[in-house]
């Protein structure tokens, strides 16, 4: 069941945001479940499950359970079990049947995974973090004392050079030469819009962005 939820969050951002290359799509899928359930989810990891879930093969793919939360609230369900209510399909034979044929492989897996979240768990000082800070994600060390769990993100070079909250005005330049956006906006936690420097989720809201539209510079920037 995992593979399908997986395809269908691909194919929202395909339509959604019309990006076409995986590295676009894993980029942003990992962003949003950064975002909403406060862990990281690599990029990597997210394409070799999904060529897996795209293959013509019983391979399972098992998503971590935080990722497969936040994938369901991307596509608009509360969790999982109502995810799979919706789809109404037999997942529980389709789980004994597929054990019972790679069980060997599905418990060294398992194990892999085991070991992956403990190395992980002891690596947390080395791993570099950032937090919001203001218009702009700083890089900080892990220190749960001086911020929450929620504040601390998952360290990214390209957060940290190009994603920034700005102000815009009615001369700035708002469209790149293909028409293709250069800014995006959302609402903070006082319902205020707010704009920024590249796609993502707002980092204090959790919400995607959307591209700035003719629509909203006449109304709320050029007005």
């Amino acid at each position: 069941m995992h593979k399908k939820l997986l395809i269908e969050a691909f194919e929202k951002v395909k339509t959604e945001q019309g990006f076409t290359k995986k590295t676009h799509i894993t980029e942003y899928l990992s962003d949003y479940i950064n975002e909403d359930s406060g862990e990281p989810y690599g990029e990597k990891i997210l394409r070799i499950h999904y060529n897996t879930a795209i293959s013509n093969t019983e391979e399972k793919v098992e998503l971590k359970q935080f990722a497969v939360t936040s994938l369901c609230n991307y596509l608009g369900y509360d969790d999982f079990s109502s995810y799979t209510k919706k789809n109404d399909t037999n997942t529980k034979i389709l789980k004994l049947s597929f054990f019972a044929k790679h069980k060997v492989k599905l418990l060294s897996i398992l194990s892999l995974v085991v070991i992956v979240v403990l190395m992980s768990s002891l690596t947390a000082n080395s791993q570099k973090w950032m937090v919001w800070e203001n218009d702009r994600y700083q890089e900080v060390q892990f220190n749960t004392e001086k911020y929450s769990l929620n504040q601390l993100k998952l360290f990214k070079e390209e957060r940290i050079q190009a994603f920034k909250k700005v102000i815009l005005h009615c001369d700035t330049v708002f469209f790149n030469d293909d028409k293709s956006a250069r800014f995006w906006y959302g609402k903070n936690t006082k319902k205020e819009i707010e704009y920024f420097t590249a796609l993502g989720l707002h980092p204090k809201t959790g919400k995607t962005l959307k591209p700035i539209t003719p629509y909203m510079i006449n109304k709320y920037i050029c007005n």
